[in-house]
């Protein structure tokens, strides 16, 4: 009986596991880019925007490596889907700047918009996909604006206030799913099998058990 008991134990901590993996190895591109901007981006993580040419997810990396690739590629059920671009800052550095440039305008005026991502030609960089500190404001402060802000160099990019360039890019909007993730049918498949195996083997040492009992009796 005690064996059993073991038995049940182990295999009702296989489930466990199972369903907790399930989640952690589920994750697409959409729902990484979810996480990063909930939890915070990765040291080595500029951005996200949408690859037009590729109607998929690009990441723009500082440490943009084959190496550092295939790793997030080999945590994501679309991984193979992804493309990857070379980025001068981190999304933290982009971020620090971004928010001491907004406090200084809201004290010290004009108004001005500041964002992380694209300006009005596209993205920077040599590849024109990586992002900066975009600061639009009316066209009679970018001068002043440029000079005041030139402390920050290439990181703040100051512009005219007019349209930028597919700003839609840089905040992708995840598409409707349809079913389970390929990780979701075989963290299922897996928490069945481990089930079905507790009922055989349950089933088995009761059968024993019940013929045992009738050897002895006899």
């Amino acid at each position: 009986m005690r064996k059993e008991k073991k038995i049940v134990a182990l295999l009702l901590a296989v489930i466990m596991l199972a369903v907790l993996a399930v989640p952690a190895l589920a994750l697409d591109s959409y729902e990484l880019f979810a996480r990063w901007e909930q939890d915070g981006y990765p040291e080595d993580v500029t951005g996200v925007f949408y690859n037009t040419e590729t109607k998929c997810l690009a990441i723009v990396l500082t440490n943009n490596t084959e190496a550092r690739q295939k790793e997030l590629r080999d945590t994501l059920t679309d991984g193979d889907t992804l493309t990857f671009f070379a980025g001068e800052y981190s999304h933290a550095q982009l971020a620090e700047c971004a928010d001491v440039i907004r406090q200084d305008l809201a004290e010290n005026g004009p108004e001005a918009a500041v964002s992380i991502g694209w300006g009005a030609n596209g993205g920077y960089g040599p590849e024109g996909k990586d992002f900066r500190v975009v600061v639009k404001a009316p066209q009679e402060e970018v001068t002043a604006l440029t000079e005041r802000y030139a402390e920050y160099g290439e990181l703040v990019a100051v512009e005219e206030n007019s349209i930028t360039a597919a700003p839609e890019e840089t905040t992708p909007e995840q598409p409707e799913k349809q079913g389970l993730s390929d990780w979701g049918i075989i963290g299922i498949a897996a928490i069945v099998a481990v089930a079905f195996i507790i009922v055989i083997t349950v089933v088995g040492n009761k059968k024993r058990a019940k013929k045992e009992k009738e050897t002895i009796q006899l």
